[in-house]
């Protein structure tokens, strides 16, 4: 800026002393450089709303008016393209990408790096537009994700429940099975045990009608010499001899039939045997089952090993706990 005794020198006093006159020239062009250096200042420091003002005595001083137009205009465009590139951007920053940079009065140099500002908003709003899109695919996929993995559990959940009454049942049918095998085994020991009793009594039953028929020949032959005498004895001895036979035919038919039973018993204890041993592994499928569905001795160990129904659960609950921070991404 001019000093005000420098203004004061620049002034020059009228004839008689009437009074100071206009500036001279040169104080003039001084001023209004001051004036120029003063907003190019604060311009330079990013104040775009200093303007040059009229400095009294320069309208006589075509250049610099031309000069204080000029600069204003310059700082009136560079104004505009701060205020509308920001505009813009801001815009562009809350997803509103219609907003575009108006190349209204931007010439040159302006003009391109608003057209730009422009074709990179028109980048962003396809970028973002691809996102949307994107962030809509992956909350689909993660929604049917979500349904497909939720019904899997359920239905692994359901089959598990299912599974572990079936195997309890079947333990529980296996155990009863068990225990009846085990008592018909052992109604066959009896029953072979009378079979052997019944062995021996007939054995005795044939050596005594073979003692009987022994006797009866014995009597046959005594009344044979009796002669007249022993007639009736030989008679009754000779009936004695037919029933000893009978019996002896009868006994021996015995002995074949409890042999047959003793077989059949024999079989049987060994098929019941065999059903037993059956049985127990089955009893033993259905336990491993019934373990494999609940965690079982692992649980009661303190291993951790789940079953199936809680394999459903932690996996509802970790697929739940994922798409809960997939949305959120």
């Amino acid at each position: 800026m001019v000093s005000g005794r420098r203004g004061r020198d620049a002034m020059r006093i009228l004839p008689g002393g009437k009074g100071p006159t206009d500036p001279e020239p040169h104080a003039v062009t001084e001023q209004a450089l001051a004036e120029m250096l003063r907003v190019c200042r604060l311009g330079a420091a990013g104040d775009f709303e200093a303007r040059v003002r009229h400095i009294p005595g320069s309208e006589d001083r075509p250049e610099l008016v031309e000069l204080r137009h000029e600069l204003n205009r310059m700082i009136d465009r560079m104004d505009a393209f701060v205020r509308e590139a920001a505009a813009s951007l801001e815009a562009a920053s809350e997803g509103r990408f219609h907003r575009r940079f108006i190349l209204e009065g931007m010439p040159g140099s302006f003009r391109a790096s608003a057209s730009a500002i422009n074709r990179a908003r028109a980048s962003m709003a396809e970028s973002a537009a691809a996102a949307a899109s994107v962030g809509q695919t992956r909350l689909r996929l993660a929604d049917e994700l979500e349904s497909a993995v939720m019904a899997v559990a359920e239905q692994v959940a359901a089959a598990a429940t299912r599974l572990g009454d079936s195997a309890a049942g079947l333990a529980s049918s296996a155990e009863t099975s068990v225990r009846q095998a085990e008592s018909a085994k052992e109604a066959v020991g009896r029953m072979e045990d009378s079979a052997q009793e019944i062995q021996q009594v007939v054995n005795l039953i044939s050596q005594v009608a073979g003692q009987t028929r022994l006797l009866a020949l014995n009597a046959t032959i005594e009344s044979a010499r009796a002669g007249e005498a022993g007639r009736g004895f030989a008679v009754v001895a000779s009936e004695v001899k037919q029933l000893a036979t009978q019996t002896a035919e009868a006994s021996e038919k015995i002995v074949q039939q409890v042999a047959s039973v003793r077989s059949a018993a024999g079989e049987g204890t060994g098929v019941i045997e065999t059903i037993g041993v059956t049985i127990r592994d089955m009893d033993a499928l259905a336990q491993s089952i019934a373990n494999a569905v609940d965690g079982g001795d692992h649980a009661a160990a303190g291993q951790d090993i789940r079953g199936l129904a809680s394999m459903a659960e932690h996996l509802r609950a970790e697929v739940s706990r994922f798409l809960t921070v997939l949305r959120g991404s």
